[in-house]
């Protein structure tokens, strides 16, 4: 490939999952996109992570960044984009994988006028599989509603430092509090409509709680809803119900979900029961 593309830096963070971090190493070092910087951040793991890495340093050139003992995944993930040098940054959890061409087609795909560049995303569940296929343009009144872009993007590292990284404050929903700062000062989301990921769900070792979960959408709604309307609103505050685990009758639900949401969130509550 061309010596004039940009490089991108894959920021790979992991804590004590030796037997699935070498799936998404893998997935790094097989890319088509040859300008690729590698940091791994080791956020205080204490099983057989390092030699796992140690491993891969015959491959490729690794920055490898170790905490000596665990700082949370956002000062992993933030502590691996400050010490980046690639004009881009792609993140990647340790139990997930790229497919060979993601990096290539994001970067084909990127423009300035957009905050960053996502992908569709093959998950996977315990019993069964499918691809989250979403919308090519994800803008800030979308995003509002719910996270419609996942995980993981590709962005301008410049960018990613200027709103102030991934918020370690908060106890869940730090990748999709990030994602409404970018898109709120740079523009909409650019998603490539093919599956460019794939996510693997269900792992019982790293199910967040029912507190956790409920406390940190609590924090991220009072975070950002003096940029919500009536129905984002409403809306996140059906999804705080859900993940305090509260049930709701068919008159809370007509009254809190969205009509064009209606059968999203039918399909996500009939996967939750039979996927799981």
């Amino acid at each position: 490939m061309s010596k004039k593309q940009p490089l991108v830096s894959a920021v790979v963070t992991t804590c004590n999952r030796a037997d699935l971090l070498s799936r998404a190493l893998d997935s790094v070092v097989v890319q088509t996109y040859d300008n690729l910087e590698l940091i791994i951040v080791d956020d205080g793991s204490t099983d057989q992570t390092p030699r796992v890495i140690e491993g891969y340093k015959d491959i490729r050139s690794i920055k490898y960044i170790r905490n000596e003992t665990s700082l949370g995944a956002c000062r992993a993930r933030n502590r691996g984009i400050q010490e980046a040098n690639g004009t881009f940054v792609a993140g990647l959890d340790d139990d997930d994988k790229w497919h060979e061409e993601r990096i290539e087609k994001m970067v084909a795909a990127y423009s300035d006028e957009y905050a960053c560049v996502t992908s569709d995303i093959t998950m996977v569940y315990p019993h069964a599989e499918k691809v989250w296929k979403k919308k090519r343009i994800i803008d800030l009144y979308t995003l509002l509603f719910t996270n419609q872009v996942g995980n993981q993007v590709l962005a301008r590292r410049d960018r990613v430092l200027e709103v102030g990284g991934f918020d370690p404050d908060l106890e869940a929903a730090q990748d999709y509090d990030l994602w409404i700062r970018l898109c709120k000062e740079y523009g909409p989301i650019l998603n490539v409509q093919e599956p460019l990921q794939t996510v693997y769900l269900g792992h019982s070792e790293d199910q967040i709680t029912h507190q956790s979960a409920f406390k940190g959408y609590l924090q991220f709604y009072k975070k950002h809803k003096s940029l919500m309307n009536k129905a984002q609103k409403k809306y996140q505050l059906y999804n705080i119900r859900r993940a305090e685990d509260k049930p709701l009758n068919f008159t809370e639900f007509v009254g809190y979900v969205p009509p064009f949401r209606y059968m999203d969130e039918i399909k996500r509550i009939i996967a939750g029961k039979i996927w799981k």
